[in-house]
């Protein structure tokens, strides 16, 4: 699934392939996928950017976004975007594909489930890409400790700390799978209510956030990702799918898996003690 890191590190690889570059052609699958989600009416994407330049790729935190001059084309959650020299490493069962005029192509694949936008710059009323646009991003320099705490409120006190950090986009690129090696790291179990951290505690949390995410960038997502050219990213995860099943990376204590709030956590019982 796209988050922050991932984000980040498919906008740079596209940015050095596809920038500059004609549409010659455009394909709006070749396979259906039931949770391949688009917005509004998929087959005017041709038309829509048909021999138009892709110009500029623009960062975003939980989305992927290119600049075709007057349209903008997103793409969010198990939306996989490759990169091919050559129609025969093209996957057959793409959603999506766009061939460039020098005979190169991205094409994109759904993993669960993802969502493919493409519309005139600055109409989306998509609620989540707005959010996008609107909403805090733990790299923003306005991301501050005091900002930080200004967002547990009497509301936010009652959430979990994976709710407050992994819903409702909050904090823009943290999603479920960020957001274990944050806790992690701060030593803060995923279902441990908000209002029951203590100061230091609320300070690790939020370092731990700045700290992580930007280790994820520096090294080009993580392992459990890949890039546009099939490559998964050097940073290694934690707790994750692959390696809970090592133990605990601090005290070698064994990984629970769980089922929580729709999606899988991974917390250590003696690093993480639940409150």
């Amino acid at each position: 699934m796209i988050e922050l890191p991932e984000a980040r590190t498919i906008a740079k690889d596209l940015r050095n392939t596809i920038l500059g570059k004609r549409i010659l052609n455009v394909k709006t699958g070749n396979k259906p996928h039931k949770f391949a989600f688009f917005h509004e009416d998929k087959e005017q994407y041709k038309d829509m950017i048909m021999n138009k330049k892709i110009t500029d790729i623009v960062e975003r935190n939980f989305y992927v976004e290119i600049i075709i001059e007057d349209c903008t084309l997103t793409f969010r959650d198990g939306a996989n975007i490759s990169y091919h020299e050559d129609f025969s490493t093209v996957p057959d069962n793409y959603q999506f594909l766009i061939e460039f005029e020098d005979e190169k192509y991205i094409a994109v694949t759904i993993s669960m489930y993802g969502f493919i936008g493409l519309f005139k710059t600055g109409t989306s009323d998509n609620i989540y890409y707005l959010k996008e646009l609107n909403g805090l991003s733990p790299l923003d320099k306005q991301f501050t400790y005091a900002l930080f705490q200004s967002l547990i409120d009497n509301t936010t006190k009652k959430l979990s700390t994976k709710a407050f950090l992994a819903t409702d986009q909050r904090f823009l690129g943290i999603g479920n799978g960020v957001v274990q090696d944050i806790l992690l790291n701060a030593k803060i179990h995923p279902k441990t209510k908000m209002k029951d951290l203590t100061e230091i505690e609320i300070k690790n949390l939020y370092e731990s956030i700045l700290k992580t995410i930007h280790e994820m960038i520096t090294l080009n997502g993580r392992n459990t990702e890949k890039d546009i050219f099939g490559n998964p990213g050097n940073y290694q995860t934690k707790l994750s799918k692959l390696t809970y099943k090592n133990g605990c990376p601090n005290c070698k204590d064994e990984i629970i898996k769980e089922q929580y709030l729709g999606g899988t956590i991974y917390y250590c019982p003696t690093c993480q003690k639940q409150k």
